[in-house]
């Protein structure tokens, strides 16, 4: 398998750099926590992998040729998200801060990844389990649907937070740009 690292990562990891060594740590741990219950789970499923790519949103793994079902695509896909609750639930006993930095992200990583988002694990397990009930094509037109509803209600809640509370201009930014790049990404596939 292959490791590739856009220049995305390095930005976000650069922005990391900025911030406290902890909340560094923590991020990191539990982006590595999420990853290894998708390898994890590739390998339960006799799934063989082909790529790694680390980039902005995240890391993505493409497994090598098509997936032998929709059920590996989903167990393949819940794999990251249900290692990140794992950690969340394995770090609640401690009140140490770097404990309960970690476990913020870990839940934080498994609640934003579960977003029935295009893209996103949640994306992926709704697509694969619409697909064993009805068309692909019409499933991708559910998934797109949903896929704009979650990120507009994600923008609409950080930008009620960022106006009352002065908070999450992040969250403001990173919604409205996976808004813009799943708007962009269809109007690419209905242009050609």
């Amino acid at each position: 398998m292959k490791i590739r690292i856009t220049p995305g990562a390095l930005l976000l990891l650069l922005v990391l750099l900025q911030s406290d060594p902890g909340i560094l740590f923590s991020t990191l741990a539990a982006a590595l926590f999420h990853e290894c219950g998708h390898l994890l789970a590739a390998r339960l499923a006799h799934v063989r992998l082909q790529l790694l790519e680390l980039d902005l949103p995240g890391a993505r793994i493409l497994p090598a040729g098509a997936l032998p079902s929709y059920r590996a695509e989903a167990l393949l896909s819940l794999g990251g998200p249900l290692f990140s609750l794992l950690l969340f639930l394995l770090l609640l006993p401690y009140s140490h801060p770097l404990a309960l930095a970690t476990r913020t992200a870990a839940l934080s990583q498994a609640l934003f990844n579960l977003l029935p988002v295009s893209g996103f694990d949640g994306g992926r397990v709704l697509h694969a389990m619409l697909c064993s009930k009805m068309e692909p094509f019409y499933a991708g037109r559910v998934l797109a649907v949903l896929s704009y509803l979650s990120l507009l209600l994600l923008f609409s809640l950080a930008s009620c937070l960022l106006l009352r509370y002065g908070v999450s201009f992040t969250l403001a930014v990173l919604s409205a740009s996976l808004f813009a790049r799943l708007f962009l990404l269809s109007e690419a596939e209905t242009t050609s």
